[in-house]
């Protein structure tokens, strides 16, 4: 009865796991939104308590559209949409410089807690910010459907080509245009460096927060990063929970009791994933104040059953509850099936992810200390929800447009969490000359720099804010 009890209390929490109909709701108890499962995004917005720092106070952001081509690669098409982009222009003084933030996987008004750094420094800088969101995200649309046919026009090769033709067609409208940097953070952080590497003459400079420029089909070290990132004390803990579980699914009666679970192999394998985020997702968003990783670690490690704890975690970083199923397979890839979504990303980023990146999160034996899931039940998502058979990322082919860890460029600054799984996608370090690529690592997670200062920033956290100071004074000052 009490093992009925710890299972009935697992699939409590996991029937409350994914809480957002939308990708983007507000944050649970631990600073982070849960990703949907089936959609591995590098970014979610990561929520700081308190209010924006007080040189943000005030500044406006003013809302337009620009009229923007549907297809950089096509000269025959000559059709438009309207791009989205914000605008602060409170600090900017006519000759200085320009900063652009690439907008990423989500709304671009999404990025605002990841955009503290660049529209602080305009004051310092006497800088323009601009915020462009990306094509079919928002309400950005090159098309009027998400249809497979459709996101046949959405790619990172358009998203650069559009910030190029932004730029130019921008810089036309200013009397006495300066330099232009370029931001991003995490996918868009990928973005401002191939931006850099690709039009150089547009930039001088790019910074890139845990920007994962190596596309990656089979990414197992997200979940690998645990177990340096996490205590040993956890890392074993968590272990014995999935030691726990698997031992349970291994037999007639444990199954038994998962009956509601696992109903189909992709039942069974959607519910481990969906557990497996719940622990393995706080690493990511290892940042101060609300340190998630902590909490995690902390939760699991209290006394009493370690399956109702797992429970516990789920719970802390998801908040309310929400009638949606974790271990529903086919209501998860109906969800991303609909082609009219004007407000979700979700449907936009698993197409790039299964065309361009991968960025798909299997474990092994021997990778990670959670429940084994292949890359193959992960991959078919791709033909599942776009109904194309055997479709496949092209990592090979993006790593060789883009140049993957070997990245050819100048002025180039990335800056990576050590707790970060997706820094191992990324340059953690200079690289060697002639390349113009810098690199500065700190004791957090994603795109932590960009976030807002706290109290308990780590010394290491501070330094890399500094560094990216001093690296756009470089660019902008004579």
């Amino acid at each position: 009865m009490e093992m009925r009890w710890q299972v009935t209390v697992l699939v409590a929490a996991c029937m409350i796991l994914l809480v957002a109909e939308a990708a983007f709701s507000p944050a649970g108890d631990m600073g982070y939104q849960q990703r949907r499962p089936i959609v591995h995004r590098t970014t979610t917005v990561h929520r700081h308590a308190g209010s924006a720092p007080t040189e943000l106070k005030g500044l406006s952001q003013k809302v337009y559209q620009f009229t923007q081509k549907v297809d950089h690669f096509d000269p025959l098409n000559g059709k438009t949409y309207q791009q989205k982009y914000i605008v602060t222009d409170d600090n900017y003084v006519p000759g200085g410089p320009i900063f652009l933030f690439l907008g990423g996987e989500a709304p671009v008004e999404f990025f605002d807690f990841q955009t503290v750094l660049p529209r602080s420094l305009t004051k310092q800088f006497g800088a323009l910010y601009i915020a462009l969101e990306h094509r079919f995200y928002g309400v950005s649309m090159p098309a009027h459907d998400y249809s497979t046919a459709s996101l046949a026009l959405l790619s990172s090769r358009q998203a650069l080509a559009d910030a190029a033709n932004f730029l130019v067609s921008f810089n036309k409208t200013l009397t006495n245009p300066g330099p232009w940097v370029v931001w991003g953070c995490s996918y868009s952080g990928a973005l401002s460096a191939w931006f850099r590497a690709k039009y150089p003459n547009l930039v001088v400079g790019s910074v890139a927060p845990s920007g994962p420029v190596y596309a990656s089909l089979n990414f197992t070290q997200y979940y690998g990063v645990f177990s340096t990132a996490a205590s040993p004390q956890c890392v074993e803990t968590v272990k014995r929970a999935t030691a726990m579980l698997m031992a349970k699914l291994s037999t007639a009666d444990g199954r038994k009791e998962l009956t509601e679970i696992s109903a189909s192999p992709q039942e069974h394998y959607y519910f481990l994933l969906t557990l497996t985020e719940a622990i393995g997702g706080s690493d990511q968003f290892q940042n101060p104040p609300a340190w998630p990783l902590n909490t995690t670690c902390n939760t699991m490690m209290q006394s009493g059953d370690l399956l109702a704890n797992w429970a516990q975690v789920v719970n802390q970083a998801n908040g309310p509850k929400a009638p949606n199923a974790c271990n529903d397979f086919n209501e998860e890839t109906s969800y991303l099936k609909p082609l009219r979504q004007p407000t979700s990303s979700d449907r936009s980023w698993l197409f790039q992810q299964c065309t361009e990146f991968g960025f798909f999160m299997p474990t092994y034996p021997g990778t990670s200390v959670f429940p084994l899931m292949d890359l193959e039940h992960q991959v078919k998502w791709c033909q599942n929800v776009f109904g194309v058979s055997g479709m496949t990322p092209n990592t090979e082919g993006t790593n060789a447009y883009y140049g993957g860890y070997d990245l050819r460029g100048s002025n180039i600054l990335f800056t990576n969490g050590d707790a970060d799984p997706w820094h191992t996608l990324s340059i953690t370090k200079d690289l060697p000359a002639p390349a113009g690529v810098r690199a500065v690592t700190y004791a957090a997670g994603h795109c932590a720099p960009m976030t807002q200062p706290t109290s308990q920033d780590p010394v290491s956290l501070q330094h890399a804010r500094v560094v990216v100071a001093n690296f756009i004074a470089s660019l902008v000052q004579p």
